[in-house]
């Protein structure tokens, strides 16, 4: 069960205990993080659970898949290296500890 940092729009860094196998969109809506909105129910259709990952963790998430880039194209937060569509970064014991930013807007 890897424990995610989540840090909100507002600053504040909210630890979330999740069980591996659930995505990290699933994780965010149940702890009600601030600015993670799910909209599509984890379809990667709505782009309303875009996060950045913090560097160290990058490396140990799958690439991005096609659909997730065509996504990301729609977001309304600028879109990095290090954003991800959080309904498409599925939670492993490996990210015990990974470092997720909320994005100053969401659309």
């Amino acid at each position: 069960m890897p424990t995610i940092v989540f840090i909100e729009r507002n600053g504040h860094r909210q630890p979330v205990e999740a069980d591996a196998g659930i995505t990290l969109m699933e994780a965010a809506v149940d702890c009600e993080i601030d600015g993670i909105i799910g909209a599509c129910g984890g379809n990667c259709s709505c782009g309303t659970c875009h996060v950045y990952i913090d560097e160290p963790w990058q490396a140990r998430l799958p690439k991005r898949s096609r659909e997730e880039e065509d996504k990301l194209d729609e977001v309304a937060a600028e879109v990095t290296k290090s954003s991800r569509m959080a309904c498409c970064v599925r939670l492993t014991p490996q990210l015990e500890g990974m470092v997720v930013r909320v994005p100053p807007t969401q659309g």
